[in-house]
């Protein structure tokens, strides 16, 4: 026989000197209990640990038949259910009464994500609050009206962004805002809705996606920032800026030049790996692409040869601790402060050459720019060089071990290319 019976357990008090009243189920001798949302103070009890308040007396008989009623439907002597059974059903039930904060929701699963990029879903979630004028919202609550409110919004922040830059004479940024918001929203929806929903139980929490008939916009292409073979070289080719004694400085202007050319060199090298890579053998640099080491089974796994041209940067950056193959950690103290010191000083590299709005990712783009319209290197072998995720050869990279031949072969004839073949002796 199955019974319910509210108690409270003298040994459960909380940090705020409350007990949570339990309702305790007795099944086959086997006990199990349910919490509810009644919480009691000492003078809400008997000596014995007894309710005695009439309010939660009530509160908790009402829950007691609601439970009773509940597994009368069961039909318990005909199925042959446990007692772990019976109580995920009540949960079941219990949850489907509940009501869902997709804020709440949302700001509690971004703190415990550990995915690259969580910041985008930070920034997301705040810009839909700002536009809705609250912090709460109920999931049932998030309608195809209000995602196109959200939107519009979005869009109109935009234009009032654009005019204000071409106010100033600046540059005007990609699009992504729209498309990356709302497909933040939207992976925070589908979150909720694999939390939420039990389908093996028949538990449906969120029935509905108000993104089944919302389309997305695409996001716009990303600006192109590819500098031409003679930039490049002329950055290669500038003079360092020096102190009064004719000495280089130790400066952001000097560090951009050099790792301009380091990254170009090195087949795009991102400056986060530039930062952290430890791995130098045989004149063989060996890193995991920061950008996707954590979504690759290879670790996104490269090897990049150093060849003569950029040999004299890696003994003037070498980490002499052996630490790791470059010493810019023990000069910046995170990779993105390092990044943030290449790209000022690439401003100023930009506005001596005449580049508008030169920064470090120009050196990665240019090289796949340059390998494929000016030296005839074959876009996979490119997409390749470049460590990107192909999608459509993902079972076959499984069983291919790569020793990056091809990519330094490519890298080679760039650099040959750019700067001529004396300087590759």
């Amino acid at each position: 026989m199955l019974t319910f019976k509210a108690e409270v357990l003298k040994s459960k008090q909380k940090s705020d000197g409350t007990y949570n009243v339990k309702i305790r189920m007795t099944y086959n001798r086997e006990v199990k209990r349910l919490a509810t949302n009644i919480f009691v103070r000492q003078e809400d009890l008997t000596k014995s640990f007894k309710l005695k308040n009439p309010k939660f007396i009530q509160e908790a008989d009402a829950i007691v038949r609601h439970y009773q009623e509940i597994s009368a439907k069961l039909q318990l002597d005909i199925n042959n259910y446990t007692l772990g059974d019976i109580m995920a059903h009540l949960k079941g039930e219990q949850r489907k009464s509940q009501e869902i904060d997709f804020i709440q929701f949302s700001r509690e699963w971004i703190a415990s994500a550990t995915i690259k990029g969580v910041e985008n879903y930070t920034s997301a979630i705040n810009a839909f609050v700002k536009f809705l004028g609250t912090d709460k919202l109920n999931i049932h609550q998030l309608t195809i009206s209000v995602l196109r409110g959200f939107m519009d919004h979005l869009i109109k922040k935009r234009e009032e962004k654009i005019r204000m830059l071409q106010k100033q004479g600046k540059r005007i940024p990609s699009n992504r805002i729209v498309s990356l918001y709302l497909g933040s929203i939207r992976h925070l929806f589908n979150e909720a809705t694999r939390t939420y929903n039990d389908y093996d139980r028949d538990i449906i929490l969120i029935p509905h996606s108000p993104f089944e008939n919302f389309k997305i916009p695409k996001q716009e292409a990303t600006r192109k920032r590819a500098i031409s073979a003679k930039e490049i070289l002329k950055i290669y080719q500038m003079p360092y800026q020096l102190d009064a004694k004719g000495r280089e400085k130790k400066g952001r202007f000097n560090l951009a030049k050099d790792c301009f050319i380091l990254s170009f060199g090195l087949i795009g090298m991102n400056s986060a790996d530039l930062y952290s890579c430890i791995d130098l053998n045989n004149d063989v640099i060996t890193y995991y692409r920061a950008k996707t080491t954590d979504r690759r089974n290879d670790k996104a796994k490269m090897k990049v040869k150093v060849l003569p041209i950029i040999k004299p940067l890696l003994e003037k950056y070498r980490d002499r601790t052996g630490r790791r193959v470059f010493n810019f950690y023990l000069h910046y103290t995170t990779p993105d402060s390092f990044n943030k010191a290449i790209n000022y000083g690439l401003k100023q590299i930009g506005e001596i050459l005449h580049i508008d709005d030169l920064e470090y990712y120009a050196a990665r783009h240019s090289w796949a720019t340059l390998a494929v319209n000016k030296v005839g290197i074959d876009k996979y072998t490119v997409h390749s060089a470049l460590n990107h995720i192909d999608e459509a050869m993902k079972v076959t990279d499984i069983y291919i071990e790569r020793d990056f031949k091809i990519e330094n072969e490519a890298n080679s004839k760039v650099l040959k290319y750019v700067f001529g073949s004396g300087l590759q002796k």
